[in-house]
């Protein structure tokens, strides 16, 4: 299947911004760097989580939430806080926006009905 990108718009208290993600389905959540976090002005939760990275390896990571979009659906997701290359978007983000990723296209596919997972429609 290769690598699957899709453009999300995070909603922080300072700033709105479009990203270019890498769909992470083996990821939880979306994770960002902390610049990123810092300059969107995302809401902390106050919880921390351990997080197993690809070479097997474990971080810790602090939570914070925002507003996320993409391809027209919005909703609340939780947002990693770990120093990578590229953002992630991770399999919560995907499952509260009601997608899915079809391994045959490489595509995010819907599979929840209009209004489904999702908070409101943007």
């Amino acid at each position: 299947m290769g690598f699957v990108y899709t453009k999300v718009m995070i909603h922080g208290k300072k700033a709105s911004r479009s990203m270019e993600m890498l769909v992470d389905t083996g990821s939880t959540y979306i994770v960002l760097d902390p610049r990123s976090i810092n300059q969107l002005g995302l809401s902390e939760t106050g919880y921390r989580v351990k997080l197993t990275l690809a070479n097997k390896s474990e971080a810790e990571a602090e939570l914070f939430w925002a507003e996320v979009e993409a391809k027209g659906r919005r909703g609340l997701a939780f947002i990693a806080q770990l120093e990578v290359p590229r953002p992630l978007l991770g399999v919560y983000a995907l499952e509260t926006l009601g997608f899915k990723v079809n391994p045959k296209t490489g595509e995010l596919e819907e599979v929840a009905p209009e209004g489904g997972f999702l908070l409101c429609k943007a």
